[in-house]
């Protein structure tokens, strides 16, 4: 069987991020074929108003990684300003005496949890199964091959519109694509930064995109809590427009600048950011064990000193969350925007099994034979 190739997107609030990777039979990661950022041709309404214009934009991304290949399936990336988390703990009876936990015992568990917070405009995006307890052990996350009458469950569940994730399919599919896998943007970032260290640390992740600034805290790659705050830099910059009386563009270009911005309206416009940024940061590690690392990702990564102020905030060793892969590009911007798309690779290369090995012509005309007897007699 073929390996095909992975298409990754990112699709934000200016711009699609595309990155296609092909993996490895071996199960050893994949090869990344080609990278594109294209923004959108003229400026949406709102995120997601006009999947049409979205989907064109797909296509142009396609286009520009400048490879000839026939996809059908893409893997997308996505956050939204009004997502929901809740943590939830639910149980299941397995049996009267002890039995093995198997892997549709956990899945029963998960169902019984999404049930338990799902409202019915909303869908889950993320579900983290946090740990587990049963007869003489707990805070589990993988029980399988463990013996229980009954099994407990600690998930973190993060949920999205209804109608927002529909809007995100018609988009693709405009474009020729089905969606194949839909994953937070959170994870997809994380799993870009490849390094050990990082991964099996205690990690709060700051995605401060075009929509909203999303704040998660991962303990061994598993997103434990999260803050969402509604205020991403399109909504900086049309408030530094409105106030400042100049173009979008010029006051995307001074939201960039950070507090050293000479415009005392634009200033205190990016102060207000920051400062709900730093409010919810607080909120996360108020009576927590202390991170020991800040991984900032997204727009107001590019923001002269947002990195060092939240360092200064928090006290914690922060820096920018970039892959290695783009080490060879030279834009800051370019790396930071290819981020996520490259982590949903690394995310499928993990779960990518490769594919078992054909069996001669000879067999394969008995199996058929076999089935066609079937068939026709039974």
């Amino acid at each position: 069987m073929t390996v095909k190739p992975l298409v990754a997107l990112d699709l934000g609030s200016t711009k699609v991020a595309c990155a296609v990777g092909l993996p490895r039979e071996d199960g050893g990661g994949f090869e990344l074929l080609g990278t594109s950022v294209v923004p959108y041709p003229v400026a949406p309404g709102g995120w997601l108003s006009d999947p049409l214009l979205i989907g064109q934009t797909i296509e142009q991304a396609l286009d520009a990684t400048a490879l000839t290949l026939d996809v059908h399936a893409a893997l997308v990336a996505v956050n939204h300003p009004a997502l929901q988390r809740e943590q939830v703990r639910v149980s299941a009876a397995l049996g009267d005496e002890p039995v093995t936990i198997r892997a549709q015992d956990l899945e029963r568990l998960t169902h019984s949890a999404i049930d338990r917070v799902l409202a019915i405009d909303r869908e889950p995006l993320l579900v983290e199964r946090l740990g587990c307890a049963g007869n003489g052990f707990d805070g589990v996350r993988d029980p399988r091959g463990l013996s229980a009458t009954r099994l407990a469950g600690t998930f973190h569940i993060v949920t999205m519109p209804v109608a927002a994730r529909r809007a995100l399919v018609q988009a693709v599919e405009s474009a020729g694509l089905e969606v194949a896998r839909l994953t937070y943007t959170l994870p997809a970032a994380l799993a870009s930064v490849t390094e050990d260290d990082v991964s099996q640390k205690r990690v709060v992740l700051i995605d401060a995109s075009g929509l909203a600034i999303d704040i998660g805290c991962f303990v061994e790659s598993v997103l434990q809590d999260l803050e969402v705050v509604p205020a991403g830099g399109v909504q900086l910059a049309s408030t530094i427009a409105a106030k400042c009386q100049v173009t979008l563009d010029q006051a995307m270009a001074w939201s960039l600048e950070g507090t050293a911005c000479r415009k005392p309206e634009a200033r205190a416009a990016i102060e207000g950011q920051w400062r709900s940024c730093g409010e919810a940061l607080a909120r996360m590690l108020k009576d927590q064990p202390r991170p020991e690392a800040i991984l900032v990702t997204g727009r107001a990564a590019l923001a002269d000193g947002f990195a060092e102020w939240i360092e200064c905030r928090a006290g914690v060793p922060t820096s920018i969350c970039r892959s290695p892969r783009t080490s060879t590009l030279r834009e800051l911007a370019r790396q930071i925007s290819l981020t996520v798309p490259i982590g949903l690779l690394e995310l499928a290369s993990r779960s990518w099994t490769a594919p078992a090995a054909r069996s001669g012509p000879l067999f394969n005309r008995l199996i058929e034979r076999t089935r066609t007897i079937l068939t026709e007699y039974f």
